[in-house]
């Protein structure tokens, strides 16, 4: 592959003072952790490093960069890599948006297509090995780094069972006062809204029973996290731990669930109520039982019912896992005839994480504008 020489647009932006010479550089803002972008234009966290390959007509490259220092709308500390890979020119720029709490990378990729036909070339993010691709994100231990601009095709090995979704594992985050598994002590969180989804493996149509453990540790009085429980073939439960059981005391609830849609798969998901005044909905537990089988709570709050059933869950602890086994994010992109296709991946710096698009109110655009606005006060002063 032959990377584009950066000199030419070095010497057309030099003259306004907003490019350095070709190397690694720098992202960062006041009070935030940094992160790099290196001289081959691989975005460098403390999780891994992210990056790219392209593929057209049977042939596939690792897109490499020549980077530069440059500023976006004159303001933006960024790094701007250009390079040219079969047939196409491929442009990428990243900087650091100063979100609350831990700040964001924002990296977008533009590619060209200076042909007069239209093509359609397979973009593959090239993550850390073991790095978990959901609906719209990518995962590296547990910790959502990665949210992505559309849905990707997914390569990767799907499971018997485990969560499917972006909530974050907590173990050690609850503190149960009484004796019980120590499965209480731990929790998945759908952070800012998330549900908190698993899926299990069964019989096309079969029945179980299905319990899951709850026990809230923040909130000491009853109506401020409410929370909706559903398992496929059953009715919706709703669910205010403080209220049913007190804080830092399990509880369970059951239900006779059942794989409605026969696809061999029995969904659970809790998500927040519209009415919770914290919409970060959690869960300690996970029961699979056969259908009609006796549902002692004490029994399940001891552990002493876990190597019967079915499928026990710590959720959030070390027994957890995603749906999804490692794999890699792949995008098949139509880039017109004289034309483009942008992409803009949010990127979890130092410290953060990031927040699914479904429930994320940032934007590629209102994180320029808020780095821009930082910028412009950082310089006024």
């Amino acid at each position: 592959m032959k990377c584009l020489t950066t000199l030419a647009a070095c010497a057309a932006l030099a003259t306004t003072g907003l490019c350095a010479m070709a190397g690694e550089v720098t992202l960062s803002q006041p009070g935030f952790g940094a992160s790099k972008v290196d001289t081959s234009g691989r975005l460098v966290e403390d999780w891994g490093s992210v990056g790219f390959r392209l593929a057209l007509n049977g042939r596939s490259e690792s897109l490499t960069f020549q980077v530069v220092q440059t500023k976006l709308n004159g303001l933006v500390p960024a790094a701007l890599g250009k390079c040219a890979s079969l047939g196409l020119t491929v442009e990428s720029t990243a900087y650091r948006a100063p979100a609350h709490p831990s700040g964001l990378d924002v990296l977008t990729l533009r590619i060209a297509n200076p042909g007069a036909a239209d093509v359609t070339p397979l973009l593959t993010l090239d993550v850390p090995p073991g790095a978990v691709v959901g609906e719209r994100t990518v995962a590296v231990g547990g910790r959502t780094v990665l949210s992505l601009p559309l849905p990707p095709n997914v390569d990767q090995e799907v499971r018997e069972w485990g969560a499917c979704d972006e909530s974050q594992p907590m173990p050690g985050w609850a503190s149960p006062n009484v004796p019980c598994d120590p499965a209480f002590r731990n929790i998945r969180a759908g952070m800012g809204g998330v549900p908190i989804k698993y899926r299990f493996a069964v019989e096309p149509r079969e029945a179980v029973t299905v319990a899951l453990g709850f026990c809230e540790s923040f909130w000491a009085v009853a109506g401020q996290r409410l929370m909706l429980a559903r398992v496929e073939g059953a009715p919706r439960q709703s669910v205010d731990p403080v209220a049913k059981w007190g804080q830092h005391k399990p509880g369970i609830v059951t239900f006779a669930g059942r794989d409605a849609n026969g696809d061999g798969q029995i969904d659970v998901a809790v998500s927040p109520a519209s009415s919770s005044g914290d919409q970060n909905p959690i869960l300690n537990a996970i029961w699979l039982l056969p259908a009609g089988a006796p549902t002692d709570s004490p029994a399940l709050i001891s552990g002493a019912m876990n190597k019967t059933a079915m499928r026990f869950v710590d959720v959030g602890g070390p027994g957890d896992q995603a749906i999804y086994g490692s794999g890699k994010a792949e995008f098949t992109l139509t880039v017109p005839a004289r034309g483009s296709r942008e992409l803009t991946f949010i990127v979890a710096c130092p410290g953060a994480s990031v927040t699914p698009p479904s429930r994320s109110a940032w934007t590629a655009a209102t994180l320029l504008k808020a780095a821009s606005d930082v910028a412009r006060d950082a310089a006024a002063r």
